[in-house]
């Protein structure tokens, strides 16, 4: 399957999979150096019980940067460069991608890792949830359902208006005896 300018879709696809996968695989080796991803979480809990209006507003600013870079992703994604285009721009056309696609799973993840482990002993200070993740977590995840939601309602209304003026456009070039008609373009 190709896009228009005649680039395969499913190569641009693997690539933005690659470049999601070496930006995971790069944090996973800094977290790996530094000790563990649920040791870094478990060290700096003083982020999710400090912030600003506590867990309840840590949890709806990570929900909502999880739902932009959603967008921001599916944004670039629309606007993809051309196959003229110059290394460069293409090559910081995936990084952009694999920054926004990689941005709601580490946001994610983070949360996650603060909850309890699954066979931990309960007296282990490593095992323990960290206060306030409960609250974060639920409202990360209503807060991201919830931009997602917007902005396909947002995406879809726009898509319903320019279909409609689409129709308006062509009714008025039919009545005028311009446009093409309705044998032809079912054809």
């Amino acid at each position: 399957m190709e896009q228009p300018g005649g680039r395969p879709r499913i190569r641009e696809a693997a690539v933005i999979a690659v470049c999601v996968l070496l930006l995971a695989v790069a944090v996973w080796a800094v977290l790996w150096v530094k000790g563990a991803w649920r040791a870094t979480v478990r060290l700096a809990p003083e982020l999710m019980v400090d912030w600003p209006g506590g867990p309840w507003a840590f949890g709806l600013v990570s929900g909502a940067a999880a739902g932009a870079g959603v967008m921001a992703g599916g944004w670039l994604l629309a606007a993809a460069p051309e196959a003229e285009a110059p290394q460069t721009r293409r090559l910081m056309w995936r990084a952009g991608m694999a920054v926004c696609w990689g941005l709601p799973f580490l946001v994610t993840l983070y949360l996650f890792a603060a909850l309890p482990g699954r066979h931990c002993r309960s007296y282990e200070s490593a095992c323990q949830a960290l206060p306030g993740v409960g609250p974060a977590l639920v409202t990360h995840l209503v807060t991201a359902v919830a931009v997602g939601w917007a902005a396909y309602r947002l995406h879809a209304a726009r898509e319903q208006r320019r279909a409609a003026e689409r129709q308006v456009r062509l009714r008025k070039l039919r009545k005028r005896g311009k446009g093409k008609s309705r044998r032809a373009a079912a054809r």
